[in-house]
């Protein structure tokens, strides 16, 4: 083998190692298209009707990450109200709790499709692209709450239950398995 061929498959070899570390994009650039870099969910959480600037931190187009506490059908599509997780790029890309906080986190959203019942089960994680609106009132856990809303254009939701992304392994024949995981995005008609 050449030194030149031999330069070439190292070089072809370093990049495919590298890029199985870097996380895929999840959703369509198009949908990522005019995300706020700057968006602070608490900011949006603790505005309301009341607050004396009159700033609802509505109409801003975000991505957030989090936990499904519970999901719902309605005419619309499906109403899920979620607890916000900080979105980690290590071990493993994607939303998680072992970041110390306090306070309230949850929030509500509509996806306006359909979404796998299996990936709506409490305690899945997902990351989220939609556009904030006002506060909506939602039912948790047959209790009245009034949330912070937005419509989702794109879900990607991680199977996880109640655990963190990063103890799922590859499944490398040592009885562990890899994380079912899906992206649905819908067509908004502008």
């Amino acid at each position: 083998m050449k030194l030149s061929q031999l330069i070439t498959l190292t070089v072809l070899a370093v990049s495919a190692a590298l890029s199985g570390c870097t996380p895929h994009p999840l959703f369509p650039p198009k949908v990522m298209e005019n995300v706020s870099p700057t968006f602070h969910f608490e900011a949006w959480r603790d505005a309301s009707p009341t607050n004396p600037a009159g700033k609802t931190d509505a109409g801003h187009k975000v991505e957030l990450g989090g936990r499904i506490v519970q999901a719902s059908k309605n005419g619309k599509g499906i109403v899920i109200v979620a607890e916000q997780l900080p979105i980690v790029k290590h071990p493993v890309y994607g939303p998680t709790e072992d970041v110390k906080r306090r306070g309230d986190f949850e929030f509500a959203f509509l996806y306006p499709g359909e979404i796998d019942s299996q990936d709506l089960r409490a305690g899945n994680r997902f990351i989220i692209v939609g556009t904030t609106t006002s506060r909506r009132p939602v039912m948790v856990n047959s209790v009245p709450k009034t949330e912070p809303f937005l419509v989702a254009d794109c879900i990607h939701v991680w199977r996880t239950g109640r655990t963190e992304i990063a103890e799922f392994k590859e499944d490398v024949g040592g009885g562990y398995s890899t994380l079912p995981e899906k992206t649905y995005c819908v067509t908004q008609e502008k």
